[in-house]
This record gives structure tokens, C-alpha cells and sequence, in this order.
């Protein structure tokens, strides 16, 4: 039987012995290392007549070689916990302690250990905290290397004038809604929008006023969506919602309050009027995503060539 399996089976017997060792500490403190539960030990070490509860911890324990506490006393590098070696402030007593956070705080235990030579104490000391140092800076650039990973995926998935996504994200996406629908046999529609005459926008008011129509559309469609909703800017003026679990007549009634919208909006001034064209197509048994999307561009050809402004189901 090993150690963990027989402190596992004999919590009390643990417990009792880490309440009343004399030798080692076990000291529970909230997120700012508040003290909120120690064992008699730490008491005995500071010479107090009762448990410092509420103090802060790095005013009773801190390290050899700094000034101030070190609120980190523990890291992991690579699952290895690392210890930190500290000193009873007002004491000269010396302490490895390792650190767990858990819901409270920390939990942080600590054993007491002499050496007769203090320079070699001091040197493991200073090597164990300066490992706890890089594990911490090693520990920040995984997380800034994260977060520009993460700041990388998204650009690489977005449009970046409009903020919505973009097409090779739609991509990605539709081939798991439409894998989804097939499974749960629910419905999925997509809208395909067009942007009317937007080469004369550009034309006529210069490319700054053919963004902010752009940018005003972009924001009609995501506030208009449903959070399982997907808004694209599918390139240049033209703009795809993919809709999962809605019908093609649902998809009509979304595409008609958005071009009402769209039609109404005060976007460039004088009067100006800003309209859409829509082709709207809902997955059928034998269709793939190349046939879904070929039937939502017939539809908004259809809306082209009879008029524009208008919603077309196909």
C-alpha cells in the first residue's frame, strides 16, 4: 500500500497529526493571502498566544532574498510543483512551502528543515525561487502566446471592416450545421444578399461612404440574428446569414425585417436610399453545401432581374 492510498484511507489520523505537528504548517488564506485557518504550528512559530487568523501571510513568512512577499509561492513547470523557501519574518526559522489554489484561495503547507551551513541553505533558497520565477514567466508568455493565437484565429475568421465573418470561417462552419441538420433532420436555411448598385454608391459618394453602408448593413444582419446565427460578409457588397433550424419561410420573414430596415436607414444623408436584393434556399435532402449555396445565388439572380430590393425563395 502506498503513501497516498493510506493518507486517502486515514484522514483523521492525517488531519489530527498536521493540526498538532510542531514541524510543519498547514495555513488556508482567501485570494489576497488573508490567513483564514492555520494549525496550531504556525501560532507556536510566531510565539502568539493564539492563531493569526486575518493577517496578511507575507507579514509572518517571507522569502530570504526579497524585500517584499512573493504572492506566488508555488508554480507548476511541466506538472512539477515547485516549493519556496521561507523565512519566519521576526524568526530565523525556515520553511518549504508549496502552494494549491483551490476555491477559497490557497492552500499551503510547509515543512520545517535546518542546515548547518546557511550559504548552501541560502543558495538552494535563492535556486528554487529563481525556478519558481521563470515557471511564472514561463507560465505568462504561454498565456500571451495564447492569446495571440487566439487573436490570430480570429482575424484569420473575420472580416476585418465589418466584423463579421468571413468566408473561409463559413466554410468551416457550414460543412458542421449542415453535418448537424442531416443528423437531427431539422432545417437550415441560408440568406444570400446583395447590395444594390453599390458600384454607383462608390461611384457617386466616394469608398469612405461605401464602407459606412457596408458597416450599417454588417450591423443590421447581427442584430437581427439569433445567437446560433451566422452573419458573413461573403466578399465585396455581398453579404450570407446561415440560418440552423429555421425554414425558408422562417428566413423570408428575417430577410423582408432586414431590408425594411436597410430601406429606411439614414445612412449617407439626402434622402439617399440604401437597398438590398436576397436569395433565400432551404437544405433539401439531396442537396450538398456547393448546391445549397448555388440555389441562395439563383434566388438573389431572381431577385435581381425582377426588380431588386426584394426577398426571392428558390
Amino acid at each position: 500500500m502506498n503513501l497516498s492510498r493510506l493518507i486517502k484511507d486515514n484522514p483523521e489520523i492525517t488531519a489530527r497529526f498536521m493540526d498538532i505537528s510542531g514541524t510543519s504548517l498547514v495555513i488556508l488564506t482567501d485570494v489576497r493571502y488573508r490567513i483564514l485557518e492555520c494549525n496550531q504550528s504556525l501560532a507556536v512559530i510566531l510565539h502568539l498566544n493564539q492563531k493569526p487568523l486575518g493577517r496578511f501571510l507575507g507579514e509572518l513568512l517571507c522569502p530570504l532574498e526579497q524585500n517584499e512577499f512573493n504572492v506566488i509561492l508555488s508554480q507548476k513547470d511541466n506538472g512539477v510543483l515547485l516549493p519556496q523557501v521561507l523565512q519566519v519574518c521576526y524568526g530565523e526559522a525556515l520553511y518549504r512551502c508549496y502552494s494549491f489554489e483551490i476555491q477559497e484561495g490557497f492552500l499551503i503547507f510547509g515543512d520545517r528543515f535546518e542546515s548547518a551551513d546557511n550559504e548552501v541553505l541560502e543558495s538552494m533558497s535563492l535556486l528554487n525561487n529563481e525556478l519558481s520565477s521563470l515557471s511564472r514567466e514561463l507560465s505568462r508568455k504561454n498565456r500571451e502566446l495564447a492569446e495571440a493565437n487566439r487573436k490570430i484565429t480570429e482575424l484569420m475568421r473575420t472580416d476585418p471592416l465589418t466584423g463579421l465573418a468571413n468566408r473561409r470561417f463559413f466554410q468551416e462552419r457550414l460543412a458542421e450545421v449542415l453535418a448537424l441538420a442531416r443528423r437531427k433532420h431539422s432545417a437550415l436555411a441560408v440568406i444570400l444578399a446583395d447590395l444594390d448598385h453599390f458600384k454607383t454608391i462608390n461611384d457617386n459618394y466616394g469608398h469612405d461612404a461605401g464602407d459606412r453602408v457596408l458597416q450599417k448593413f454588417a450591423a443590421l444582419l447581427k442584430e437581427n440574428c439569433r445567437t446560433e446565427d451566422l452573419a458573413v460578409r461573403f466578399g465585396g457588397e455581398e453579404f450570407l446569414l446561415l440560418l440552423p433550424q429555421s425554414t425558408a419561410a422562417q428566413a423570408l420573414q428575417l430577410a423582408e425585417r432586414i431590408r425594411g430596415l436597410l430601406e429606411g436607414a439614414d445612412i449617407l444623408g439626402n434622402d439617399i436610399r440604401i437597398t438590398a436584393s436576397m436569395g433565400i434556399a432551404e437544405l433539401a435532402f439531396e442537396d450538398t453545401m456547393d448546391s445549397l449555396l448555388k440555389r441562395a445565388d439563383q434566388a438573389l439572380y431572381q431577385a435581381k432581374k425582377t426588380g431588386r430590393n426584394r426577398a426571392v425563395i428558390l
